[in-house]
């Protein structure tokens, strides 16, 4: 007489037929497409990149809070390019424009930005209020 599989034989079975390998070297997220290469690699793509909005002038520039000065101090940008600070400092900061634009961040922790867009070519100077000898400048082109 033959013998029938018992019922966790046939669950382990249906489990390793129906689940496919979690490897990934062949296959493509859904933001990119893959073009296959000699030897089953895969290389990939990004899709275009959406239009910027108007205004836009590149990417993000960064300046560092750390050790009670900001990094570098001064930094040059165009209208429409974001500027992102951030708190390296084990102390709280914030980010206080003094003259040339009007922003005010609230106060933020080591780890934590804050990022401000100029909307017009000028001159910023800011501090820390916190700290007010920590002082720098955004010069904006167009």
């Amino acid at each position: 007489m033959r013998r029938l599989p018992t019922l966790p034989a046939v669950l382990l079975l249906a489990l390793l037929a129906g689940c496919g390998s979690s490897s990934s070297s062949n296959k493509t997220s859904s933001t990119s497409t893959g073009t296959p290469t000699a030897g089953g690699a895969s290389t990939s793509t990004t899709p275009a990149a959406a239009p910027k909005p108007s205004g836009a002038a590149g990417k993000t520039v960064v300046v560092k809070m750390k050790n009670i000065a900001f990094a570098p101090q001064t930094v040059t940008v165009k209208v429409g390019q974001p500027v992102k600070w951030v708190n390296q400092d084990a102390v709280v900061h914030n980010v206080t424009a003094q003259n040339g634009a009007s922003f005010h961040s609230s106060d933020f922790n080591q780890g934590g930005t804050y990022t401000y867009t100029p909307a017009q070519a000028g001159t910023i100077s800011y501090v820390c209020t916190i700290h007010p000898n920590m002082t720098a400048t955004l010069k904006v082109t167009s």
